[in-house]
């Protein structure tokens, strides 16, 4: 997950294209960022105005990036069928059992994510864990319902103090784990 934040940081919010991501850099996006999702300009992140960014955002992707010839022919997963629940239905399925072994009165080990922050169908997709209600509320720190700049300004220095593991006050490739190919 690291990685993935930081490659988008580095599109988004590495200004001068160093590869490094300075605190001050951080900052000046997050600014932009929440002034982008305050639709309102009422100096507050509502869920709705967070979900209409995304949801506008994805359309503008989708309108560059039109799918290619034949990309509908391995659609994700479908709705469950009439599958025993203790047999594995794909890979994944069959990988989790063998890593965590038999599952309790013969339940089905269940995903973590909250079925709330899922697209249409149950799907990862639509808006994802990142616009999620979970997402949401880990940033209205007050729980009032909307996210202030100074809520978004703290969740921004936690971010960066996650990313920056090395301490050195910019977030480059050195801080991200070395991971195996």
């Amino acid at each position: 997950m690291n990685e993935l934040l930081f490659v988008r940081l580095l599109k988004s919010a590495d200004t001068n294209k160093d590869a490094k991501i300075s605190k001050d850099e951080m900052t000046a996006w997050q600014d932009q960022l929440f002034t982008q999702i305050d639709a309102n300009k009422d100096g507050f992140v509502t869920r709705g105005e967070l979900l209409d960014f995304r949801t506008a955002k994805m359309e503008d992707f989708r309108k560059t990036h039109p799918k290619a010839e034949g990309d509908d022919k391995h659609p994700g997963p479908g709705p469950a069928d009439d599958a025993d629940d203790n047999e594995p239905r794909g890979p994944r399925d069959h990988d989790r059992a063998d890593r965590h072994g038999p599952h309790r009165h013969g339940e089905r080990h269940h995903d973590r994510r909250d079925a709330r922050d899922m697209g249409p169908g149950g799907k990862m997709g639509g808006h994802g864990p990142m616009m999620g209600p979970r997402f949401f509320r880990m940033l209205d720190e007050d729980h009032d319902g909307k996210i202030s700049k100074a809520e978004a300004s703290a969740a921004t220095d936690k971010l960066f103090t996650m990313l920056d593991t090395d301490k050195d006050g910019q977030i480059t490739i050195d801080d991200m784990p070395d991971r195996p190919l």
